[in-house]
C-alpha cells in the first residue's frame, strides 16, 4: 500500500468550495493580513523513514524533558556523534536508492 497523494483542489472545485463558504451563515471573513500556513510534512523528502530497536532507558532519556519532539532530538544527538554538522535543508547526502 502506497503512500496517499495530496493534490490541490481543481479551480472548479475551488470555485464550488468558496461558493459553499461564502452561503455558510456560520462563516465569518478573515482580517485582510492572514496568512494561509500549509501544515504537514513540507513538500520533499530529506529523510527516510527507518525502524530501530532502542533500549527502554535510552528511549526514556531521548523523552525528557519533554515526549514531544524525541525524535528530532535523537536525529540531533546523531548527527553530533557523527560530527556530520547541520543539514542543509532539502539536500541528500546518501547514496542509498530511495525506497519510496
Amino acid at each position: 500500500m502506497g503512500k496517499p497523494t495530496i493534490k490541490d483542489n481543481t479551480p472548479a472545485e475551488e470555485r464550488a468550495i468558496q461558493r459553499q463558504v461564502a452561503e455558510d451563515p456560520y462563516t465569518w471573513p478573515t482580517a485582510p493580513d492572514t496568512q494561509v500556513i500549509r501544515r504537514g510534512r513540507p513538500i520533499g523528502k530529506s529523510k527516510a523513514q527507518v525502524s530501530v530497536r532502542l533500549d527502554f532507558d535510552v528511549l526514556a532519556a531521548l523523552k525528557q524533558p519533554d515526549e514531544k519532539g524525541w525524535q528530532t532530538r535523537m536525529n540531533r544527538h546523531l548527527r553530533d556523534s557523527l560530527k556530520l554538522g547541520k543539514r542543509e535543508a532539502n539536500k541528500r547526502s546518501h547514496k542509498h536508492k530511495d525506497p519510496g
